[in-house]
């Protein structure tokens, strides 16, 4: 089946929080989606996580979409490279889900850093490019050539939501 599976799926937001570029009151409909795509992972439970970088100096800020990660899956880090994190590699290993989804971070940096590293350990990783934060035009972006080169596939939100639908048989 072409369709990505909801229960071989596993989904990682990067850096995510209430205050991320692109997420703000001029574009409500972006924190929309976030909150869709979460929702949907909930329903269908699909494991979801959220990887923040956190220091004395900043604390991250409390999220709407905290209500739908429960405590345990918000994993504090303290190097860039989300997949140099052992705690968050081991904790996505234990799910036995083989199609990453990530979503959130910059695309040049933590984001493509994890996807490249999720790769290397053979894991299918596709990125909600329009849940990344700053704009990204997947049609010039060297990022977004330089991971689809790689392997990692592109979606939308939208589409996620579509096709975990559309396979699980839900309307």
């Amino acid at each position: 089946m072409a369709l990505l599976d909801p229960g071989a799926s596993c989904l990682l937001f990067i850096d995510f929080d209430e205050t991320s570029p692109g997420i703000t009151p001029e574009a409500p409909v972006v924190g929309a989606a976030h909150q869709e795509v979460l929702s949907k992972a909930v329903e269908l439970s699909i494991p979801a996580f959220v990887s923040f970088m956190a220091s004395k100096e900043h604390e991250r800020s409390s999220s709407p979409l905290d209500r739908l990660i429960p405590k345990e899956a918000r994993l504090q880090r303290s190097v860039i490279n989300p997949w140099k994190d052992d705690r968050l590699r081991q904790t996505i290993s234990e799910q036995r889900r083989h199609c990453l989804i990530l979503a959130g971070g910059w695309p040049e940096g933590s984001l493509a850093q994890a996807a490249l590293g999720a790769l290397g350990e053979a894991y299918d990783v596709y990125v909600l490019f329009d849940l990344c934060n700053g704009l990204l035009d997947l049609q010039n972006s060297p990022v977004a050539a330089r991971l689809m080169q790689a392997g990692v596939v592109p979606l939308t939100a939208r589409q996620l939501i579509l096709e975990w639908t559309d396979a699980a048989g839900t309307t």
